[in-house]
């Protein structure tokens, strides 16, 4: 499963965010039978969590002398959080406790949508009443953190103005407010002129400057001119004095233009800096797309004079070297016979596997550039000794890519959108988008959704919801080019069969997609499709069911409402803090998990390693610097166990580096993909289920290390 494939590795935010609170039927005589504390309420809220439904749990669960039902009962609301659930929260809001304050914060943010007045008067009324001091007492969110970031959540301009106004209170409430105006940023895409003043200004104070007042820049697409050029000076101050704000620091200087793409290039090049803030420096230049490319191509001039040895990419350091080569584009401003010198790079036999997987990638990477339009070079055909590589057919296909598809280029195309390899498939696929003058889209498209690999029907629904006119037959027997009014029908056909293939594997992010392309082919056939999932219990399935059945004609359609499922079996969870010990052919790692606020999915993960699912599988997903995610079977970041997908169990926890989340492509999306991350990022926080902490060793590890075993053992 993808952060979000086809947006970039930084926009992460459907995760576990449902956009539309749904507003639940009252509580049935049953229901509040059975929603009382004196029938069990900490069972009765967690049940009631896992099936979304607010009306299971009632009033007097609040109003409890057990502090822990009260928790639990705020706990479960705030992930619901319909509007049910919100007016509930309202009320623990004011409760005595802090942990019942945070969950009702952190609650009402998510559930803040269509009534924001009424919920920022009342956070803003809450956080008079604290003390400005107050501290966390656990891994929780402390209260005034919580209720600040519910306010980014809110995005309303009167929480945009509490939170300018608290950047010059005291110290841990104005860090709290930078970093919900970062959230805000996301939420409202773009931040007031005085906002951006008030925050250089508290970065750039003499006395406790705030450690996250550039974070919210960060988040924004570019920054003014003004803006821009203080903030650059601001940056490159914080990263020559190593502060606090040093990862900040250098992410903001990608939104300040020119100067800022120079001195990125200029850090990258510094080998005495981390290597994931140099891999970070490096992502920042190669998103700039044309900007970035001289100071790219400027950096590996001078951090590649001479070839890496075996031990450097066996390293940390290779994470660097893999991000500059990846984000080299044509045309070539560097060294020829630097370039040459990468694609010859030595493989011999002795090197193990990871090495010769590492350097192979350095090499077709390095020949695919060099090769320019010639998708037969030989440089290109011989970067990868083995008989059937994958890494050479993907290289190939870039630069197959680079030109019109016609004669043997077209058919050498054609052949990659049918391979074997689902990988090399998905990025034939696509790569359609930038190819109109192929007619024969629709076939390959109809073909691509018969797939048994769900990334590969994924990527082909993703094409048909981008471009419906794709799905047409514009060729006639003869070979002429002609209209066609509607998709054809190879394609409805075969739409109808992924659906079903899609829904017996609980794939909900690849029923999403193909809810997207029902909608933009407006296939009427195939409504049913859509009215049944717009009565799904699962928010991302109802969301993009509206949107299809919107576009079929129903404009007034709503799908915020679902009957959730009668009480099942129970639902099994841990309790303990267990180690998950990963022997992998990059080196041994470790994750620890706490089940404390996610006992479901961590008895989930726990239970496929304990039968042996993660034995074998590859670590298909590496960011340097942010991110390593595992869990996919497929290797192409769509699969999962194939059990019915995880409720998000979220919560106001930061995701510091190291922290392990739950891969998601959307709210109660979950399955086997974990993610560990690189650096801090706090646009994660709240978002992701938090399991728990890596140890050392994940910055080593590269796509296609392979996890040899996975052993269980208990913490202390």
């Amino acid at each position: 499963m993808r952060f979000v494939k086809h947006l970039g590795w930084l926009v992460l935010f459907t995760a576990c965010r449902d956009p539309r609170p749904a507003p639940n039927a009252q509580p049935t005589a049953s229901a509040q039978a059975s929603a009382s504390p004196a029938n069990g309420g900490r069972g009765a809220s967690s049940t009631a969590e896992q099936r979304r439904d607010s009306a299971a749990i009632s009033a007097e669960f609040l109003a409890s002398r057990d502090v822990q039902v009260r928790r639990d009962a705020a706990r479960a609301l705030a992930r619901i959080a319909d509007a049910r659930a919100a007016e509930l929260l309202l009320l623990a809001l004011a409760d005595e406790d802090p942990e019942v304050n945070t969950w009702a914060a952190y609650g009402l943010g998510y559930a803040c949508r269509g009534r924001e007045l009424k919920t920022v008067r009342a956070l803003v009324a809450r956080a008079a009443s604290l003390p400005s001091d107050e501290r966390r007492a656990s891994r929780l969110a402390g209260r005034g953190e919580a209720i600040a970031d519910a306010l980014g959540r809110c995005a309303s301009s009167e929480a945009e103005s509490t939170l300018r106004a608290w950047l010059h209170g005291p110290l841990p409430r104005a860090e709290a407010a930078a970093l919900a105006l970062g959230r805000l940023a996301v939420q409202g895409g773009k931040l007031d002129d005085l906002t951006l003043v008030a925050l250089l200004d508290a970065a750039d104070r003499p006395r406790d400057p705030l450690h996250n007042a550039l974070f919210p820049l960060t988040r924004l697409a570019a920054l003014n001119a003004s803006s821009a050029e203080r903030t650059r000076a601001l940056a490159l101050r914080s990263i020559a004095a190593r502060a606090p704000s040093l990862e900040f620091a250098l992410r903001a200087l990608g939104r300040t233009g020119d100067g800022g793409y120079d001195a990125l290039g200029t850090l990258a090049a510094q080998h005495e800096l981390e290597p994931r803030l140099r891999a970070e420096a490096l992502h920042e230049l190669g998103t700039s797309g044309s900007s970035g490319q001289k100071a790219l191509w400027a950096v590996f001039d001078s951090g590649l004079r001479s070839l890496p040895d075996d031990a450097t990419l066996l390293s940390e350091d290779f994470g660097p070297i893999s991000a500059l080569i990846d984000a080299l584009s044509t045309p070539i401003y560097g060294s020829l016979a630097q370039l040459q010198a990468l694609a010859a790079l030595t493989i011999a036999e002795a090197d193990s596997a990871t090495l010769k997987r590492r350097k192979v990638h350095l090499r077709c990477t390095a020949a695919a550039l060099l090769a320019g339009s010639n998708y037969q070079s030989p440089r290109l055909l011989a970067c990868d000794p083995a008989p059937d590589s994958r890494e050479r057919a993907l290289a190939g296909l870039r630069v197959l890519a680079r030109e019109k598809l016609r004669g043997a280029r077209k058919k050498a195309f054609l052949a990659a959108t049918r391979a074997d390899d689902s990988l090399l498939r998905e990025a034939a696929l696509d790569r359609l988008a930038e190819h109109p003058e192929l007619g024969e889209t629709y076939a390959v498209l109809a073909d691509a959704l018969g797939s048994k690999a769900l990334g590969v029907v994924a990527s082909a629904a993703h094409l048909l919801a981008s471009y419906p006119e794709r799905s047409a037959r514009t060729l006639d027997e003869s070979g002429d080019a002609r209209s066609a009014p509607r998709p054809d029908e190879s394609v409805i056909q075969a739409l109808q069969g992924a659906f079903t293939t899609a829904s017996a594997r609980h794939s909900i992010e690849v029923q999403c997609l193909l809810l997207d392309a029902l909608g933009a082919l407006q296939i009427l056939s195939l409504k049913d499709h859509a009215n049944a999932a717009c009565l799904s219990d699962n928010p991302s399935l109802r969301e993009h069911a509206q949107k299809a059945l919107r576009l079929l004609g129903e404009q007034a359609r709503r799908c915020d409402s679902f009957e959730p499922a009668a009480p099942g079996a129970a639902i099994a969870t841990s309790t303990s803090r267990t180690q998950l010990s990963l022997e992998t052919d990059a080196g041994p790692l470790t994750i620890r998990f706490d089940p404390t606020f996610a006992p479901v999915a961590v008895a989930r993960v726990l239970a496929l390693a304990e039968r042996g699912f993660y034995d074998g599988m590859l670590v298909h997903r590496v960011v340097p610097g942010f991110v390593a995610q595992f869990g996919d079977p497929g290797g192409d970041g769509y699969g999962g166990d194939d059990q019915p997908p995880l409720r998000c169990e979220t919560s106001p926890i930061a995701f510091e580096r190291g922290s392990v989340g739950v891969a998601l492509s959307g709210r109660d999306t979950g399955s086997s993909q974990l993610f560990v991350t690189l650096g801090r990022y706090p646009h994660l926080d709240g978002e992701y289920s938090w399991l728990g902490e890596a140890g050392p060793g994940w910055e080593r590890v590269a796509p296609g290390d392979r996890i040899l075993h996975a052993r269980i053992s208990s913490v202390p």
